[in-house]
């Protein structure tokens, strides 16, 4: 259960937030030491590219578990160490640092059972034995997390894992988005499969570029899907696929020029998410919110990318009437579009301008080739009950509560059920993102709403900022939140959604808040 992990590094602290004050308990202090080093890192700080920093950082958190066993922090430690491992195993394949995770799993689950992490650390055991190949030993593993934590949140995980353990995926297509400083490419699968990412340097002498490959075992190659892909796009050649083995499908990545990258699965339907990246771009909301710079001027204006949810095949949630969610939020998006554009300091894109379908991943790949600086996704809520009615503002993490998880399956389109995996995966992808940065915006969003709605509507239900497992967010290397303005499915609020004055005040207070967001992060 990443919960109590997460909930402590990325919500009271967000990783890299003001640590918490350190008790009397040594293992405390230790811990609270190997956090402030470890941020340094995930804020991709000097060494974040060095296998041997997150072997550093890894020592530093395991020296908690070694020198305070008994600490509330053991455990959370032990966890650490099996993810700065499984860092410095991307950067460093071959030196045996993924087994060293592996065993700092191990040792949580053995040492600590009754850990609110036993099960994720099991979980992420087994996949890293299915990542060597051994099948036989992630089966083991993830045995143990049904047997050993039947209350755990990772059983449905391990028993889907178990479920399809061994079966081979049909690799179906390759698709990818590209912009100044950055590439998405996606590999779509017919079934969830282990990878492996790994990188090679040019070899002049044989007339190859540098690459990165992903090895996706068992699988195969469907017929139809491209063998090359051209990309041309300055930071990629090409993309190539074929069938290495018998039961191994490569996906390669020519590359134009020194990169970084990383690789995050995504489900319903699966798909495995490649993004690269020119290296040396400019945080220029960072810069901002840590003094560095007052505004976006005099240098470029804020770059933010409204997403208007839903489109095309994908209507959203269906009001009183037949309202679409659909045509709501691109008008709501529109909207937020000029009066973000009134602003001198805002330069502003839509991920969709009319009625068409995009895929999740291929709206926060618009943000990152835009080199955007905010992302904002524009909803309307939905709910059986048509008693439920409010605000409510989102960012990426483990959900904060049951409606906060039955919203993020309905944006997602997968079960319920099946979030406990998605949450997992999230602890990866949550050490790059702007955690700490998408909260702040939240809240000025989600505060300007509230005024704004309450003088002209009456009292308006708050309900808050929350956190949520959202695949629209997931991947954005910018602070990014999900907004529901409304519930389509009330009455009420459905009418409101329907009018152009609502929306434009709608528009108008979300662009408020992120000028607030702006404006507090430079004083």
């Amino acid at each position: 259960m990443i919960g109590r992990l997460l909930a402590g590094l990325l919500v009271a602290g967000v990783l890299w937030g003001p640590p918490a004050r350190a008790a009397d308990d040594p293992g405390e202090r230790l811990y609270e030491d190997a956090r402030r080093a470890y941020r340094v890192l995930a804020e991709d700080g000097p060494g974040a590219r060095s296998p041997g920093a997150w072997r550093a950082a890894a020592e530093r958190f395991r020296r908690v578990a070694d020198q305070s066993p008994g600490s509330p922090k053991a455990d959370d430690a032990l966890y650490m160490v099996g993810l700065c491992l499984e860092r410095a195993s991307a950067l460093a394949p071959a030196d045996g640092f993924a087994e060293q995770a592996e065993q700092a799993y191990r040792r949580l689950a053995d040492g600590y059972p009754r850990s609110n992490l036993a099960d994720d650390a099991l979980l992420r055991a087994g996949r890293l034995r299915e990542g060597r190949g051994d099948l036989a030993g992630a089966r083991a593993l993830y045995r143990q997390v049904v047997a050993r934590t039947p209350a755990g949140d990772m059983v449905p995980a391990a028993r889907a894992r178990l479920s399809g353990l061994g079966r081979s995926a049909a690799v179906t297509g390759v698709r990818h988005w590209s912009g100044p400083d950055y590439t998405r490419v996606v590999v779509d699968l017919g079934a969830n499969v282990p990878y492996a990412v790994r990188s090679l340097p040019p070899d002049p002498a044989a007339g190859r570029p540098a690459r990165v490959f992903v090895d996706l075992s068992p699988a195969r190659l469907a017929p139809g899907c491209p063998a090359r892909v051209p990309v041309d796009d300055g930071l990629l050649r090409r993309v190539r696929a074929g069938q290495y083995d018998r039961s191994t499908v490569r996906v390669v990545l020519d590359l134009a020029g020194p990169v970084t990258f990383r690789a995050f699965p995504l489900d319903g339907p699966p798909r495995l998410v490649v993004d690269v990246f020119r290296s040396g771009g400019a945080d220029v909301v960072g810069e901002i919110l840590r003094g560095r710079r007052s505004s976006p001027a005099p240098g470029r204006p804020l770059r933010v990318v409204v997403d208007a949810g839903h489109g095309g095949r994908d209507p959203g949630a269906i009001g009183p009437g037949g309202l679409r969610e659909k045509d709501v939020t691109l008008a709501l998006a529109r909207a937020l579009v000029r009066a973000l554009e009134r602003r001198p300091a805002f330069q502003v894109k839509l991920t969709r301008d009319r009625d068409v379908y995009l895929s999740l991943e291929q709206r926060t790949a618009i943000a990152n080739a835009f080199g955007a600086d905010l992302f904002i996704s524009v909803h309307a809520n939905a709910s059986r009950s048509r008693r439920a009615q409010g605000v409510e503002t989102y960012y990426l993490a483990r959900g904060s509560d049951r409606a906060a998880r039955r919203l993020a399956a309905r944006e997602n389109q997968i079960r319920e059920a099946d979030l406990a995996g998605i949450e997992h995966i999230l602890a990866d992808v949550l050490l790059t993102s702007k955690v700490s940065e998408s909260r702040r915006l939240a809240r000025e969003v989600q505060r300007a709403l509230v005024e704004e709605l309450s003088r002209t509507y009456g009292a308006v239900r708050d309900l808050g900022v929350k956190r949520g497992p959202f695949y629209v967010l997931t991947g954005a290397v910018m602070p990014s939140i999900l907004v529901e303005t409304a519930f389509i499915t009330h009455p009420t609020e459905a009418r409101r959604l329907a009018d152009d004055g609502f929306r434009r005040r709608v528009a108008e207070a979300m662009a408020r808040g992120v000028e607030a967001f702006v404006r507090r992060g430079s004083g």
